[in-house]
């Protein structure tokens, strides 16, 4: 693996210095033709070394209320206004004991509104030098903080939520070098914000997928359908003599703003394995720093709900990169315990807009916990995952009243090379045939309230069923955690070997933990109509 020093560095000078960007993200796309169900998937993990918890939050339509704002920059000195008239949207921000409580606007991470748009920001990304001295990012400029409720609360399709990004960008430009995803019914954009006022969106191809890392990945143009771009995005380049071109003397955008320069193990790779595991007769090869992986490809087979979650879990398993069988300590995966959210947001193409949108929400690592639908028709969530935890509780860590923190000690517990085998691996077999009943059940339930005339009847339907699956979610991690706590307090033990059980006497052998038994039921997450 290559030094990430260089990269690390840049991070500190470029991001750290302007907000707490997530630095390890991974993004995900599958088009409605490339997904097993129809649906189109947009997907994130939110990744950053620390204990921030996250819940989840429904605000309502407001209605002819002139002369509002929202924030725009990390610090509060800038905000934008808003239409008179905004529209309810799904949001699943961080605590206020972690955000507020350190003078932070409370970042919405996934959200998903009334008319069916969703739209996930962000994956931070880096520029090159020569980029950012012609056109550096700016203070006081729109973070990945206040990006996706301020766009989602006024966007009515997925183009014009992407117009509304680069509307903002170019009124007061970006802090941060970052990668949207946005979607509706028809369309999904895809956004790379490069600097401080330039970026590229492409529409992208419904046959298609991308996974990607901390990285940069787009490259021409012309290879999609439609696009739209900053007025100076080639001008730039251009006048300050970093621009690159490539075939039909076109401009190679990755070439010109990112490029070797920015290049590490740490973000590449992980584009690399999404790539293998979707497309896996592609990319027989190994992992290479050199290789370019494309932005879209398409996979060897129909994409499910299920694989999109595993791609969010992965840790390089079956690889020599895998850090749980061969115990090493310098892989950055997608699958980490440092995970804050991890979100699927999956829009159906033949529901009602209102209906049509449901997040799958992992709150806290996704590895070993489980991710719960809340759908963008939902007048409420289950009050312990609705739950926002106050600045005055900063530091407080509650596994018996937020879920996060029952997931994040869950991870925490289940994540060690000693303990992967014993403890993780029956939590996350009991997570992934939970969510399976939940996957089957969940486009039930929207087939039903679909067909139903009273449309408060059917919000309420999917309600219930939302809540109850967040419910059953939450009381299921407490018993878990509860029963993986008391199988690790009986099995510690300072000598590492094993003993004779008939006479004690000590082996050469490690010893071997006992695998954790959990005696739950995952049929209670089947929907029964």
């Amino acid at each position: 693996m290559r030094n990430i020093g260089k990269m690390l560095i840049a991070i500190c000078i470029i991001l750290f210095a302007l907000s707490d960007a997530a630095y390890a993200c991974t993004g995900v796309y599958v088009g409605p033709a490339a997904s097993a169900d129809g649906t189109a998937f947009i997907a994130r993990s939110s990744d950053n070394q620390a204990v921030w918890g996250n819940h989840i939050t429904i605000t309502p339509r407001v209605e002819n209320k002139p002369g509002r704002t929202m924030q725009v920059d990390m610090k509060g000195k800038v905000f934008a206004n808003i239409p008179a008239t905004t529209y309810k949207y799904t949001a699943t921000p961080f605590f206020s004991s972690v955000m507020k409580g350190e003078g932070r606007p409370n970042d919405a991470t996934a959200c998903t509104n009334e008319y069916g748009v969703a739209m996930t920001m962000a994956i931070t990304v880096f520029a090159n030098s020569a980029a950012l001295e012609a056109d550096p990012l700016k203070e006081t400029g729109l973070t990945e903080n206040t990006a996706a409720d301020l766009v989602l609360c006024q966007s009515r399709s997925a183009r014009e939520a992407a117009k509304v990004l680069a509307s903002i960008i170019d009124q007061y430009g970006s802090s941060e070098c970052n990668i949207a995803l946005i979607a509706d019914q028809k369309e999904v954009w895809y956004m790379e914000m490069y600097t401080g006022y330039q970026y590229a969106a492409v529409k992208l191809p419904a046959d298609k997928v991308s996974v990607f890392g901390n990285e940069f990945t787009l490259e021409y143009l012309s290879e999609y359908e439609e696009s739209f771009t900053s007025r100076n995005l080639e001008k730039l380049p251009e006048k300050h003599g970093f621009a690159v071109y490539g075939k039909n003397k076109e401009l190679n955008l990755f070439k010109t703003y990112s490029g070797k320069e920015v290049a590490e193990d740490y973000c590449h790779m992980r584009t690399w394995i999404g790539h293998k595991m979707l497309a896996p007769s592609l990319y027989k090869d190994g992992y290479k720093l050199d290789a370019m992986y494309p932005l879209c490809f398409k996979p060897d087979k129909k994409v499910s709900l299920q694989d999109v979650c595993a791609i969010l879990r992965n840790r390089y398993e079956g690889t020599e990169y895998n850090p749980d069988a061969t115990g090493r300590i310098d892989m950055r995966v997608i699958g980490t315990d440092t995970a804050m959210s991890v979100h699927v947001l999956q829009v159906y193409l033949d529901m009602p807009a209102d209906m049509a949108c449901v997040t799958w929400e992992s709150t806290g690592p996704a590895i070993y916990g489980v991710f719960v639908p809340v759908s963008n028709a939902s007048l409420s969530v289950n009050e312990a995952y609705g739950r926002d935890q106050p600045a005055s509780e900063f530091g407080h860590f509650d596994a018996e009243h937020y879920p996060y923190y029952a997931f994040k000690e869950l991870s925490t517990l289940c994540v060690g090379h000693d303990s992967y085998k014993a403890y993780g691996i029956p939590v996350k077999e009991y997570w992934s045939r939970a969510e399976k009943n939940m996957a089957a059940g969940m486009p039930e339930v929207l087939k039903k309230a679909s067909k139903m005339k009273d449309s408060k009847a059917a919000a309420d339907y999917i309600t219930n069923y939302c809540n109850r699956m967040q419910t059953q979610a939450f009381e299921d991690a407490k018993h878990i955690l509860n029963s993986l706590i008391w199988r690790q307090a009986a099995d510690s033990n300072t000598m590492k070997l094993g003993r004779n059980p008939e006479t004690g006497e000590l082996l050469k052998t490690p010893r071997v933990l006992k695998p954790l038994e959990i005696d739950l039921d995952a049929s209670v997450y089947a929907l029964k109509p």
